[in-house]
């Protein structure tokens, strides 16, 4: 069995930040409306 190297011997890249707390919450609470949103009009019809 033949052992695969790479071309070079630098560390692999870390990835990239995790989106901060706020950025999640700010979805969440866009979601949250919208489904609210969604929700209301289907139960007034």
């Amino acid at each position: 069995m033949q052992t695969i190297r790479p071309d070079n011997t630098d560390p692999m890249p870390l990835r990239g930040s995790p989106p901060r707390i706020t950025t999640i919450m700010i979805r969440f609470v866009g979601l949250l409306i919208a489904a609210v949103t969604v929700l209301a009009l289907a139960w007034s019809r």
